[in-house]
Parts: C-alpha cells; sequence; structure tokens
C-alpha cells in the first residue's frame, strides 16, 4: 500500500510518497521539525482504484 505525505511551507506545497505507513509517518515528523505546516498523511486512494478497476476487468476476461 502507498501512502501520501502533503506538507506546505509559506509559498509551496509538496506531496511525497512511502511504501509503508511507518515510513510516512517518519518522513511527516521530519518535515515539522524543518518548519513544514499542514502535514498530512494519508492511503493513495488512486492506488486502490486502479486495483479494484484491474480485479474487476480480470474477473470479467475469465
Amino acid at each position: 500500500m502507498t501512502y501520501l505525505i502533503l506538507a506546505r511551507d509559506g509559498t509551496s506545497q509538496i506531496v511525497l510518497k512511502r511504501d509503508s505507513e511507518d515510513a510516512a509517518e517518519k518522513k511527516a515528523r521530519e518535515l515539522k521539525e524543518m518548519g513544514w505546516f499542514e502535514v498530512e498523511v494519508r492511503e493513495d486512494k488512486a492506488e486502490h482504484a486502479a486495483a479494484a478497476a484491474l480485479t474487476d476487468r480480470s474477473q470479467t476476461l475469465q
């Protein structure tokens, strides 16, 4: 599963990806320590949607 880390500073916004929740939480803490704000960790919903679409399609093709 992929996790997204979203954060803002005074002029920009970044979105980072991590493969584990622990790694995402660690990076979020690091960003907060560096002065980033509105730091948030989310599951990558697009990945879930793509996987579901592939599963549905493979079942249809069988």
